[in-house]
């Protein structure tokens, strides 16, 4: 399941994950989300947090690197994934700097990193 938090405004996304992320968690929440708050002219950034409970993205789905950004149709400038070691794979699997994994721990870096100006 993925849940919007909250903190989510203007170009910042902030999203928790648990169990298993499906096809309908991407085309029903991130998806849908990116169109309500994404503004024209904007790119976004994305916080996803991997909670405790979070097993495993759904092969058949487009929670990978060659569907996620391509089929969301939004700037996307940064993207952090915030788990206990889960999300390494897929942002390894991005070629991009823009997509950084961070521990639990890091929770804030994650955050800040996220929140820093692109130049």
């Amino acid at each position: 399941m993925l849940y919007v938090l909250p903190d989510s405004a203007g170009d910042m996304l902030i999203l928790q994950a648990t169990g298993t992320l499906s096809q309908k968690d991407y085309t029903e929440v991130f998806l849908t989300q990116i169109q309500k708050q994404l503004k024209p002219g904007l790119s976004l950034r994305v916080l996803l947090y991997l909670d405790q409970d979070f097993k495993q993205f759904d092969e058949d789905s487009n929670w990978n690197a060659q569907q996620l950004f391509a089929l969301a149709n939004a700037d996307i400038s940064r993207m952090a994934i915030v788990s206990a070691g889960c999300g390494d794979e897929l942002c390894q699997s991005f070629a991009s700097p823009s997509v950084q994994h961070f521990a639990i721990a890091e929770f804030l870096k994650a955050l800040h990193w996220c929140d820093e100006a692109m130049h």
